[in-house]
């Protein structure tokens, strides 16, 4: 071998060591970062567990609240349909009660009315005869 083949083959394996090196430079630190994660993941899945805890709580919590609500939503409309239909029945007894007697009451005083005009109409007719007989009365 020459020694330009010897150099050459010197810089390849120095090469080659120095790749090496960096190789397992990088696989410890990546070695490192992963525990660092892992460190990290940890201590988040701690600092979450709590906040995750609680908002399970307040969703379990608002489900019963919303069931709730909607209960009290049912119990209203039904009161609500009772109280109408009782106000229409309370109104149907108040016309019943009260109008058809008042609309009975308006019929008796437009018929005395009637008569009372009947009555003073043959009054007049009568006073009316009386005044053109004494005028015809040659005497």
């Amino acid at each position: 071998m020459s020694d330009g083949q010897t150099v050459w083959l010197a810089v390849i394996a120095i090469a080659v060591a120095v790749m090496a090196v960096m190789q397992v430079v990088v696989a410890l630190v990546a070695l490192k970062a992963a525990r660092e994660m892992t460190l990290t993941v940890a201590e988040l899945r701690r600092d979450l567990k709590p906040v995750i805890d609680k908002t399970s709580r307040l969703v379990d919590e608002a489900t019963r609240v919303a069931s709730l609500a909607s209960l009290q939503v049912e119990r209203v409309d039904r009161l609500l349909a009772n109280t109408v239909e009782r106000i229409d029945e309370t109104l149907s007894l108040v016309q019943t009660a009260v109008i058809r007697p008042v609309r009975q009451g308006a019929a008796l005083v437009a018929g005395v009315r009637a008569a009372l005009s009947a009555l003073r109409a043959w009054q007049d007719k009568s006073r009316h005869s009386r005044d053109d007989d004494e005028a015809l009365f040659v005497g």
